[in-house]
């Protein structure tokens, strides 16, 4: 099926999908390579060699603050294959997830981050950061990387999620999928494979996993007779196990109520939090009644034969059979693990239009204009770069967006002298350029009124980025001033990471009344503030 194929498995390790992808890989004929972080780790060299894969000594770790030693890992790589006589790649799996700090200090924070918890800080940002960079952007890292080693034909396979459940690992991997979509573009042999809920070495995450494995077997799996004859040992070995496991059969009944009820009305948009805790008590009481243990020992059972049917089938239809188009998104869900269907095309992403009210007409300022407008500061503490705003007359409802780079400390005394050796643009930092940013817009709405905006409060709880030199900000802003004494500005910032929301409050005063006022702080025995 695959004689001839020389493949590289990144990331294969016990229990995770990669593994499964791996044997049926070599099952199929094809001599397969593998990478892992740590090459020298004897259990990974018995792991490997047990599978039939041969381990690259060259250890692999994609974090998005040393993207470079990923690039230089990857032409080791390359370099070590050209050692086995591997001139060609034909298949690169990316079977790489997660991007979580290991360390034990953070690993709950992690979790409760992932789980919808304690969300916004700026452990959070930096999490976030790498898990976006680990579960997309290293793909195209990893495309890149092994340029010199492979071909039009070669297929560049990685792994996506299109479950049901809330979980934050969604957009990142639909981050993947439209990067792999701009991949096949340029003419790489790009596949997002969508394979189902499964128990991984992540698993820990993700809250509800084993209820979904089990859900999905009782709606899909449970009772199946017809199988295809590669997929009927390990489905035979799984409905063996699941006969012997006591107290399955009482668990299933007990959990239906839950299934038919709470469970049915959850989507990928619920609440993580709201999520987690219906979980976290559904959890408690499973372990009240002795049932959690009969729960979780399913699942694993259950995972591991979506594991390996996942890979054989894999293999069979798209390594194999090649049975998709560069920059296809495939669906592999339960029912198919038998066997005897087509697995087709993932259904498109949702995406919710941005629409302009009819008639709309904008107009775009650079920084020169910036400067001229907001000449109240000085060059190093001018944060906003440019602005688009609607053109004409104001309005409630008011729009417009904003851009700011922040800039390196050698060019901001700011960055230089803030968290020195650190320089990150901080919550208030950015909370001045939304600042800055509804300062121009109602400057420029302003202009021949003989009216001033002062700032008077602002509210951003959820501030959570802490942007580094470099790091594009988008500032969205929506005025509205049902008076002079109230004006509000509703503003989003965001970087590619993160996104807060917050407002910017203030009123407008005549330039005579600013005027003393402004003369009452260089004269504080005036009287006269009227």
């Amino acid at each position: 099926m695959l004689e001839g194929n020389k493949i590289l498995v990144i990331g294969a390790r016990a229990g995770g999908y990669g593994a499964s992808i791996a044997e049926a890989a070599v099952a199929g004929g094809a001599e397969v390579y593998g990478t892992t972080l740590n090459p020298e780790d004897v259990r990974e060299q018995e792991f490997f060699e047990g599978i039939g894969v041969k381990l690259l000594d060259v250890p692999l770790k994609f974090d998005v603050e040393r993207r470079a030693a990923a690039l230089d890992a990857l032409n080791a790589i390359e370099q070590r294959l050209r050692d086995h006589g591997v001139e060609r790649l034909d298949a690169v799996i990316h079977t790489v997830a997660g991007g979580f700090p290991r360390q034990p200090s953070v690993m709950k924070a992690v979790s409760d981050i992932l789980k919808g918890v304690a969300t916004f800080s700026d452990m959070a940002t930096a999490v976030k950061r790498n898990v976006y960079y680990v579960n997309a952007t290293s793909f195209e890292d990893m495309v890149n990387g092994l340029a010199g080693i492979s071909h039009e034909g070669t297929r560049f396979v990685a792994l996506t999620y299109r479950g049901e459940l809330p979980y934050f690992i969604s957009p990142t991997k639909s981050h993947l999928e439209r990067l792999a979509a701009r991949l096949a573009r340029s003419g790489k042999n790009t596949l997002i494979a969508a394979l189902p809920e499964a128990w991984t070495q992540s698993s820990q995450f993700f809250a509800g996993i084993e209820i979904a494995v089990l859900h999905n077997y009782v709606k899909e799996l449970q009772g199946h007779h017809t199988v295809a004859n590669e997929l009927a040992p390990a489905f035979s070995r799984m409905e063996r196990a699941l006969g012997e496991l006591q107290g399955l059969d009482n668990l299933v009944i007990a959990l239906k109520p839950f299934l038919e009820g709470k469970w049915a009305e959850l989507g990928s948009s619920s609440d993580p939090g709201e999520f987690s805790g219906l979980v976290e008590s559904l959890y408690k009481h499973l372990r009240s009644e002795g049932t959690f243990p009969a729960l979780r020992r399913s699942v694993e059972i259950i995972s591991d034969f979506v594991r390996e049917a996942s890979g054989i089938i894999l293999v069979r239809d798209f390594l194999a059979g090649n049975k998709h188009q560069p920059g296809d998104v495939r669906q592999v869900r339960f029912r198919d693990l038998v066997g005897d269907t087509e697995i087709g095309l993932a259904a498109p992403r949702e995406h919710t239009p941005t629409v302009s009210p009819v008639g709309s007409r904008w107009i775009s300022y650079g920084k020169d204009e910036v400067r001229k407008t907001l000449d109240m500061y000085g060059e190093g503490f001018l944060f906003l770069d440019t602005v688009t705003m609607e053109a004409g007359p104001f309005h409630d409802g008011f729009r417009g967006f904003g851009t700011f780079v922040v800039p390196g400390p050698d060019q901001s005394p700011i960055l230089r002298d803030h968290f020195v050796n650190l320089p990150l643009f901080g919550g208030h930092l950015q909370m001045e350029a939304v600042a800055q940013f509804g300062t121009f817009m109602i400057l420029k709405l302003l202009q021949g009124k003989k009216l001033v905006p002062i700032l008077t409060g602002t509210e951003f709880p959820d501030l959570n980025t802490m942007a580094p030199p470099g790091e594009k900000l988008t500032i969205m802003g929506i005025i509205r001033m049902p008076e002079k004494r109230r004006l509000t500005l509703e503003a989003f910032i965001e970087n590619r990471f993160a996104r807060s929301k917050g407002f910017i409050r203030g009123m407008l005063l005549n330039e005579r009344l600013m005027r003393k006022m402004m003369a009452s702080f260089q004269n504080p025995d005036a009287e006269d503030f009227a």
